[in-house]
């Protein structure tokens, strides 16, 4: 007999632990079923924590590295990597513990195994340790069962020469060179890693510009901050998978420019990827301009042309949830799919694959189940955070974007030079931008690249939120040296006033 509970979620990700949590705190009695043996999703046993840990290794290198600049003499230091990974999975290990333990204090009941539907209402949880099954009833379902790294035929992933970001964040050895496929978040986060930890890196884009979902100036500033750190930088460039050999030093390719027709291929395929999470691929069979081309060697190729959802598992066919051709599940503001009392949330449901998104999309279905009422997620409020040297963030719309959906735009560009505090903390490259709608004084987005951005950008978001305007963040005082003063000389500056400029 079928155990019976108010709501199953599939998933434990962002998009599941923390609507988990919600449900429970709204009086719901909650299973989770994770296929994986701990708790957490790709966010925090594969990406955000593990990734973002040893980035700040990397950054604390760079520091030293530039230690003179502050009248510190640093010579002789190393990287020592076997503790880089006992610092990185000590941090992974502190966390799944943290998750578990709020399982527990929520009264949610986790059961290990893959989840599948028998029944809309039924789901099937098969153990992969022991085969044993079980079944489970309830009055909702919400899936949550997130995203796994993509490639391509011909760039199968072998874990040693050919990689994923899954495997950047196992692996106890970094390598010496490696090439890149793909410039969005994934591929300008290891760059930037990489290159913190002295490895010789090649990117390859195939579109014209790095992280092409940002704004171009912001992608314009990375480009020229990445080429001065030595990161060699190969837009509008494709790479013949014809020509992949694996030697006994690791990998050849052949990379071209990318040919017109080629070109508009992939601005197509851009255009329709999910805003955020897929990418276009640099990785295609493809000869480029006839004549032209390198071959490129390295230790590895890291492949990060984006992600595709996980939904094999799921016996959707049991139900009358819709998919589409990208293999996402189609969902309402509330995120209800087509199956009556069938939600769905994070990166299976495409549009920003960002876990904090997850999480809101997932507290918005439990609240809609539980006749809460919630407000619909504003995509334009969603954070957009890549956390490379430099940082990169934005939110809603930028010029174009805005003059295309009709707005008037009045915009601002102001630069962390002129803020004292990044000029003690050594960072002074970068800037702010204000994008806000001239009839109305609204902010319709913010697009920044610089230190600390990453967290800067959720005073932007707020403001957008309660209808803020770019002169009451003028108005807002902040604290003085400090980060956030380039918030309030940004917003100054989207009328002119900015006043250390």
């Amino acid at each position: 007999m079928a155990e019976k509970f108010d709501l199953i979620i599939i998933g434990s990700g962002n998009g599941g632990y923390i609507p988990a949590i919600r449900a429970s705190q709204l009086g719901m009695s909650v299973a989770l079923v994770e296929k994986e043996q701990n708790l957490g999703g790709t966010c925090l046993n594969w990406g955000c924590i593990p990734t973002k840990a040893l980035l700040h290794t990397a950054e604390l290198l760079n520091t030293f590295n530039h230690s003179e600049e502050f009248g510190i003499n640093a010579d002789g230091f190393e990287l020592d990597y076997d503790k880089v990974v006992e610092y990185r999975d000590r941090v992974v290990s502190r966390l799944q513990k943290g998750v578990q333990g709020l399982m527990r204090n929520n009264g949610v009941e986790v059961f290990t195994g893959v989840g599948s539907f028998v029944e809309p209402k039924k789901i099937k949880v098969q153990s992969e340790e022991d085969d044993e099954t079980q079944e489970l009833e309830a009055d909702y379902v919400l899936i949550a069962t997130g995203s796994a790294v993509r490639t391509l035929p011909g760039l199968e992933i072998d874990h040693e020469k050919i990689i994923s970001s899954d495997d950047v964040v196992t692996m106890n050895h970094y390598p010496k060179s490696i090439i890149i496929l793909g410039s969005g978040a994934v591929g300008t986060e290891f760059a930037s890693m990489y290159n913190g930890f002295g490895t010789e890196v090649t990117i390859v884009e195939v579109l014209d510009r790095l992280l092409p979902a940002e704004d171009p100036e912001v992608s314009a500033e990375l480009e020229k901050q990445f080429e001065n750190r030595g990161i060699r930088v190969m837009t509008s460039s494709i790479t013949d998978l014809e020509t992949l050999e694996k030697t006994d030093d690791g990998v050849k390719i052949k990379v071209s420019p990318v040919g017109e027709e080629e070109k508009a291929e992939e601005e197509e395929k851009a255009d329709e990827e999910s805003t955020y999470g897929g990418e276009a691929d640099p990785a295609e069979s493809g000869e480029g301009e006839e004549g032209e081309g390198e071959t490129l060697e390295a230790e590895a190729i890291l492949v990060a042309i984006g992600r595709k959802t996980v939904i094999e598992d799921l016996n959707l066919d049991a139900t009358n949830v819709e998919v589409n051709d990208a293999g996402e599940i189609q969902v309402d503001e509330f995120y209800r799919t087509a199956e009556d009392g069938v939600y769905a949330a994070g990166d299976v449901i495409g549009g920003y694959w960002l876990a904090h998104a997850a999480g809101h999309e997932g507290i918005v279905a439990v609240e809609h189940m539980a006749s809460e009422d919630p407000m619909p997620l504003d995509q334009n409020m969603i954070p957009r955070v890549t956390f490379c040297h430099p940082e990169v963030a934005s939110f809603g719309l930028n010029r174009e974007q805005a003059e295309e959906e009709g707005y008037e735009v009045k915009e601002s560009n102001f630069p962390f030079r002129a803020i004292g505090k990044a000029l003690i903390e050594g960072e002074p490259n970068g800037f702010v931008k204000v994008v806000a709608d001239a009839e109305t004084d609204l902010i319709l987005g913010m697009h920044m690249i610089g230190p600390k951005v990453t967290d800067l950008i959720a005073e932007g978001v707020f403001a957008k939120l309660v209808e803020g305007t770019p002169q009451e963040i003028g108005m807002t005082v902040h604290a003085h040296p400090s980060l956030s003063e380039v918030m309030g000389e940004a917003a100054m500056a989207v009328d002119g006033y900015a006043i250390h400029i």
